[in-house]
């Protein structure tokens, strides 16, 4: 191989390294953070430098953090030039990711109360009796006025912060960048 050759042949791997690095690279680092922050909901605990499981709630049962999905579906990711971020932009994202413990002012607002009561089904017993079936109805409101509450969450981190990064997703990207780089190189 001649000095032209070997140089127009690591230029051309030198293209690709850049053309990696700033089209493709993005979109992979991208694809990986997201579901590295599903597989954290999934396992209900953060993977930093070692797993660290959500403390249970005392009043819902099931999966914690999932009530209807919001949280978990509201993250994103924005790709800028050389860089990648995950962003959640639920209003309560924050405070679940890093816990809040403090006092929290609730606002005036009217309260609604429930009653049970029977309904006729237009179904009959073989005695020639109606059906009931149990409903419950609005039976009024009340005002609860603005006052203050002590307000305890712990944290339940999702998403990997500047203070508290993961050292498992850092590993994860660094081996799939070697791995795709030692591939163009060949």
């Amino acid at each position: 191989m001649t000095p032209q050759e070997s140089e127009s042949v690591i230029r051309g791997k030198a293209y690709r390294v850049k053309n990696y690095i700033e089209q493709q690279l993005p979109k992979k680092k991208a694809n990986m953070m997201i579901r590295y922050v599903n597989g954290n909901f999934r396992a209900q605990g953060f993977q930093g430098t070692y797993f660290k499981k959500w403390k249970p709630t005392k009043k819902k049962k099931g999966r914690i953090l999932i009530e209807s999905g919001r949280l978990r579906a509201a993250t994103r990711v924005i790709i800028g030039v050389g860089e990648v971020t995950l962003r959640n932009d639920m209003p309560y994202a924050q405070v679940h990711n890093e816990g809040f413990k403090g006092k929290m002012s609730v606002k005036a607002h009217q309260r609604n109360r429930y009653s049970k009561g029977k309904v006729g089904t237009g179904k009959f017993t073989k005695t020639g009796k109606e059906r009931q079936k149990t409903v419950k109805f609005k039976s009024g409101e009340g005002s609860v006025r603005a006052h203050t509450r002590k307000v305890n969450i712990p944290r339940r981190q999702f998403i990997p912060t500047a203070k508290r990064p993961s050292k498992t997703l850092e590993n994860s990207l660094l081996k799939m960048i070697n791995k795709d780089i030692q591939e163009i190189i060949k």
